[in-house]
């Protein structure tokens, strides 16, 4: 009979200590999950951020170059007046 409490206490014994190292094991894994969750969420937000500041980049280049070929537009336009008005003036002289 003490063969048989003594075998049931190492073994309560050796399933105590082996539960509880599953469990430390367990936890920190479970933590090395969190972690890589936590750092793509982290990664995720810098892109999401990044491309943001990239969309606004591009917007604000787009609005500038918009601007330039306004203007641009706006002096060949007056350039092209000018030289029409240049080549009217001309050629009523030349008839008259």
């Amino acid at each position: 009979m003490k063969k048989i409490v003594f075998a049931m206490i190492a073994s309560a014994f050796v399933l105590t200590f082996t539960s509880c190292g599953d469990k430390k094991k367990q936890d920190k894994v479970n933590q090395k999950v969190e972690n890589v969750k936590e750092s793509v969420k982290e990664a995720a937000d810098k892109a999401v951020d990044k491309i943001e500041k990239g969309k606004d980049n591009v917007k604000d280049a787009w609005n500038d170059a918009k601007d330039n070929v306004k203007a641009g537009a706006n002096e060949a336009k007056k350039e092209i007046k000018e030289g029409y008005e240049e080549v009217k003036k001309e050629v009523k002289e030349k008839v008259n």
